[in-house]
């Protein structure tokens, strides 16, 4: 069995996706979905794909698509999803996570006096902490896209810290669970990871997905992304949004969406 692994490199948001589209129906591998969304039916999926996307930033960041042809997001849609997805932590009743439970809710941690892997390790409590720590100055609550903010504005724009986990390793466990319907169903989150690096004064993003629906959710994802990269720079001096990277093992486009799909590529 042929395994490929295809890397596409684009210019903007629209042309990366129909880049991705048009290679997907070339190099996709369809499978049967023995569990998960749309349980039953097939989907046509990338064995491993990667992407780099030099100008995201141009608008729209949503696609044009001939009249007829269902648009998967608007741009007002990207600016919902950045506002009330990946910034706001706060959950809507029926929701158990949003990807903002992981990039923007503080953390309760501490931080001068640590035992990691049984070394014990010494934090300085900086001046940007001191607001935030307790009496004794041991525990502080911070965002880890705050501190990655932090971390470049303290420790200089050339490091290779600043990366943001989505997920927990409990929550894999989810699966287990018996559920009656679809809305009872729980998951762990698509999205794990969030790299951050800052080459020539511009900020690099690039996220890590397990599974990722590139007809319904890629364009609003990345487009949702791209706002956070510019939102990340306007925070740091002499600093400007940049490219934006992908990689996943899991983008697919399900059954019933082929026909859209290769009716938006003869657009």
């Amino acid at each position: 069995m042929d395994f490929k692994s295809v890397h596409i490199v684009g210019t903007t948001l629209e042309d990366t996706w129909f880049q991705l589209l048009f290679s997907l129906m070339n190099n996709g591998r369809s499978t049967n979905i023995d569990e998960g969304s749309y349980k039953g039916s097939k989907r046509l999926e990338f064995d491993f794909v990667s992407g780099f996307i030099n100008f995201p930033h141009m608008r729209p960041l949503s696609p044009t698509l001939p009249e007829g042809i269902p648009r998967p997001t608007t741009d007002d849609d990207i600016e919902k999803y950045f506002v009330n997805y990946l910034m706001d932590y706060n959950l809507s009743e029926g929701e158990h996570y949003r990807y903002s439970s992981w990039i923007n809710k503080p953390i309760k941690s501490k931080h001068n006096v640590r035992d990691y892997y049984g070394m014990k390790l010494y934090y300085d409590l900086g001046p940007s902490l001191a607001q935030n720590s307790n009496q004794e100055g041991r525990k502080y609550s911070e965002s880890q896209l705050d501190w990655c903010i932090r971390h470049f504005k303290e420790k200089g724009y050339s490091n290779n810290h600043c990366f943001i986990i989505v997920g927990d390793p409990d929550s894999n466990f989810v699966y287990d669970y018996k559920y009656t319907s679809e809305f009872d169903r729980r998951t762990s989150p698509c999205l794990r990871g969030i790299d951050l690096k800052i080459k020539d004064n511009k900020l690099i993003l690039g996220v890590i997905f397990r599974s990722w629906d590139l007809y319904g959710g890629w364009p609003e994802n990345m487009g949702g992304f791209t706002l956070l990269d510019e939102y990340i720079a306007e925070q740091l001096e002499g600093v400007e949004p940049g490219p934006i990277a992908f990689a996943s093992m899991g983008l697919h486009c399900y059954d019933f969406q082929i026909e859209v799909v290769k009716t938006a590529l003869r657009k």
